[in-house]
């Protein structure tokens, strides 16, 4: 015959393996959205004409969300590992040249590069940016994250020989996560720091 004692822990041991089993179930399902969701569930424009929220994958395998550079200046720009370095080299040099021109001024900047093919691996995308741009982040996402987000930033989705078209565009963020404008993805660093000190001022 079992004890009250007996009966409590074997109660409050189907409630702990009925929380686990719960936890996995909710974290399956969040796994599930998270790659195949339609774009409603994916990214939201959060009132903003361009941009929004996302979820991206880090080099160092951790997920980032928007709110992650609230506070800062952030500069979205899709590219892909494959694309000409004369194509795309000079714009992360010029945003990694804003970063370090602005930052003495107290005006943080975080400029995130996003690969438009979901299939990059970590050592690539390093390999391709950190040379020319070592304060410049690159991610990754999931394919349905990258069509979702490319959508919402108004960027293009499209391939050009072997490698994804390059937005025309970097789409500026303002630290409260607002759409703030854009500015031509051609490398031009001084105008892109004299964008950003115009923005900061209002």
């Amino acid at each position: 015959m079992q004890t009250n004692h007996e009966r409590r822990k074997k109660v409050g041991n189907r409630i702990i393996w009925g929380v686990l089993a719960v936890a996995v179930v909710l974290g399956y399902v969040g796994f599930h959205l998270a790659s195949n969701g339609g774009p409603g569930l994916l990214v939201q424009s959060n009132g903003n004409e361009v941009g929004g929220s996302f979820r991206l994958d880090s080099l160092g395998e951790s997920t980032v969300t928007e709110g992650d550079f609230h506070n800062t200046w952030m500069l979205v720009w899709f590219f892909d590992a494959n694309c000409p370095e004369e194509k795309c080299k000079p714009v992360l040099k010029s945003m990694e040249q804003a970063l370090v021109t602005l930052r003495p001024e107290g005006i943080r900047v975080s400029p995130l590069a996003v690969s438009l093919n979901p299939f990059d691996e970590a050592d690539p995308l390093k390999e391709y940016v950190l040379p020319v741009a070592p304060h410049v982040m690159p991610f990754t996402g999931t394919p349905n994250m990258i069509k979702a987000m490319t959508a919402e930033y108004h960027a293009p989705l499209q391939k050009e020989g072997d490698h994804f078209v390059p937005a025309p565009q970097i789409v500026i963020m303002d630290p409260n996560a607002r759409y703030a404008g854009t500015i031509p993805a051609d490398g031009n660093a001084d105008a892109l720091i004299a964008r950003l000190r115009e923005l900061a001022k209002r």
